[in-house]
């Protein structure tokens, strides 16, 4: 088959890239000169806004040279440029818009100097060497078989590719001993776990699943708490029907899910256990230790002391190590004064107690509200200038997870970031910076609609507050705020609870071996992920909120399991990088 290439000649390229940066300062130019409401005008903006932005951004998003690309290729970079640049557009009227300061003149000339800037930069990825021709040896493997791993270079028959500066040398993927080798190993019990687990074992996949059945949950989240999402989008993604939280319900003569009806965290609980004993049976309640790079896969330690090896480890270990205090609290934390909500699982401990509770979103109000029934005394501090509740979900049951509005997974928000977030395969091709500045603007910091009545009015919120300090002495904790006009304001209370989400950095997940850990391409803390959630080590994969930097913040919530699962799985299968 013959395909059209889309290389351009060296002589073409400098001029386009000339061409689109000075695009926007020509949208700028026919927004002041010529008049309004004409046809060449609206032309001229309108094609500007819709494509130059995004094709500028493309540059960042692919890298790579365009070499020998068919027109599938072209056509897909068309609507990669045309989302990119209504995200940028929206992003930059929005931060006008709420800095009451919008006009057409500043919003184009902002987006133009950013095309600017994007269409002339050198990319990450500019100086890279060209790719290796294919040879005829390079062709695809049989069916059901394993391809050898790609090198850069050709080597003799039996000869040892070098291995690059840096990192462990390449492993051989059938190597090992055969007697304890697994296939793939996963390595958390979760719903990103569990999801995972029955996926592989649908498709006859040799594995061990590892961990305590939703741990993190009952360890971690504190009791009396609530779900956020409806019962529709809480249910772990599994290749058979039958197993939504609603069959479970129904099996176990529950209420039927009913989206008005929010998930006691008990409930989920059960739910989380009864899909592991029919899914995945198998799961082996032992805690991994250490994980190591070793000839032919990974070699796992277990507390029970064996070391099994496995060809590719799934890592679903869940937000836990992740938790997020800031740098502020340390002192405080060192004394036991301040702590991540996730480290408290009866919060009837502070009964009597001052507690401050940093943060707006869900779990700051809901942890706020639990102090406060169990007589505590907390206040909320916030950086925002105003907490806000989501609006009620539609009447009757449905899938939620498929609504970008109220009632979504990702709480009510503005429906293009929340299509942008879900659509994991775009997302993964936006530049870094983007994606990590969508990762946190969606969901804005919000409370359920289901928790106002309880929270409202039961206790102080301070917003537009700054933390700029906070002095541990004599038992207590004083924190030096800055209010919304800039005046400093002071309040000591006997505990502070980090209500700060969660950042993922590699770093700290103790569970890596430091030699691979390090070894990892990374880009701000997270690893850098194929489109098959395979890491930079060939065979380590990671999902779940490890995963969301690279694929959104569908990967925050269980609604994401199913996205997460079948491409993992189609990727661990192929037996091959994507």
């Amino acid at each position: 088959m013959t395909t059209v290439s889309t290389t351009l000649p060296p002589r073409w390229r400098w001029p386009l890239r000339i061409a689109l940066a000075l695009s926007g300062w020509l949208a700028l130019a026919a927004t002041l000169t010529l008049p309004d409401g004409g046809a060449p005008r609206l032309l001229i903006i309108c094609v500007f806004l819709l494509l130059c932005p995004g094709f500028a951004a493309t540059r960042w998003a692919r890298p790579t040279p365009w070499q020998e690309r068919g027109w599938p290729f072209v056509v897909e970079t068309a609507f990669l440029a045309v989302a990119l640049s209504l995200c940028l557009g929206v992003l930059v009227v929005e931060a006008f818009y709420l800095s009451e300061t919008f006009t057409t003149t500043r919003v184009i000339t902002t987006l133009a100097a950013m095309t600017s800037l994007l269409a002339l930069l050198p990319t990450p990825g500019s100086r890279r060497p060209r790719p290796r021709p294919t040879a005829p040896d390079d062709a695809p493997p049989a069916p059901g078989t394993r391809p050898a791993p790609a090198t850069d270079t050709p080597h003799a028959p039996g000869a040892t590719a070098p291995a690059a500066p840096g990192r462990p040398p390449a492993r051989p993927r059938g190597s090992g001993p055969p007697s304890d080798r697994v296939v793939v190993a996963v390595v958390g019990a979760g719903p990103y776990g569990l999801a995972a687990a029955c996926h592989l074992q649908a498709a006859r996949v040799r594995l061990r699943v590892f961990g305590e059945t939703m741990e993190s949950w009952r360890a971690h989240m504190p009791d009396g708490m609530l779900l956020r999402t409806v019962p529709a989008a809480s249910a772990i993604a599994s290749p058979r029907h039958g197993y939504a939280l609603a069959d479970f319900r129904a099996a176990r003569g529950l209420r039927g899910s009913d989206d008005h009806r929010p998930v006691p965290l008990a409930e989920y609980i059960d739910y989380g256990r009864w899909f592991q004993e029919h899914l995945v049976p198998e799961l082996e309640p032992r805690r991994v230790r250490r994980i190591r790079a070793a000839e032919g896969g990974f070699r796992l330690l277990l507390d029970s002391g064996e070391e099994p090896l496995a060809a590719s480890v799934v890592l679903a270990t869940g937000a836990v190590p992740y938790a997020y205090v800031p740098r502020v609290l340390r002192a405080c934390v060192e004394e036991g004064l301040a702590s991540h909500t996730s480290r408290h699982r009866d919060l009837r401990r502070f009964t009597g107690e001052r507690v401050a509770v940093l943060g707006a979103g869900q779990s700051a109000l809901e942890c706020a509200t639990l102090l406060h029934e169990a007589r505590a005394r907390p206040t909320v501090v916030a950086r925002t200038p105003v907490v806000v509740f989501d609006s009620p979900p539609r009447n009757g049951a449905g899938d939620r997870s498929r609504l970008p509005g109220p009632g979504s997974p990702l709480g009510s928000g503005r429906p293009l970031l929340s299509a942008v977030s879900r659509s994991g395969t775009v997302y993964r091709r936006l530049p870094a910076p983007l994606r990590m500045e969508l990762l946190r603007a969606v969901p804005r910091p919000s409370g359920a609609w289901w928790l106002k009545e309880r929270a409202a009015g039961r206790f102080p919120v301070l917003c537009g507050r700054t933390l700029l300090a906070a002095e541990p002495g004599y038992g207590v904790v004083r924190l030096r705020l800055l209010d919304e006009h800039g005046r400093p304001e002071d309040i000591v209370v006997d505990h502070v609870l980090a209500a700060t989400g969660y950042r993922v950095d590699l770093r700290r997940l103790d569970l890596l071996d430091p030699d691979l850990r390090q070894s990892l391409r990374v880009f701000a803390g997270a690893p850098v992920l194929t489109s098959g959630f395979e890491s930079s080590m060939p065979g380590l994969y990671f999902t779940g909120l490890a995963a969301a930097p690279s694929f959104g913040p569908l990967l925050r919530f269980v609604t994401g399991t199913g996205f997460a699962a079948r491409r993992l799985t189609a990727a661990v299968t192929a037996g091959k990088r994507r």
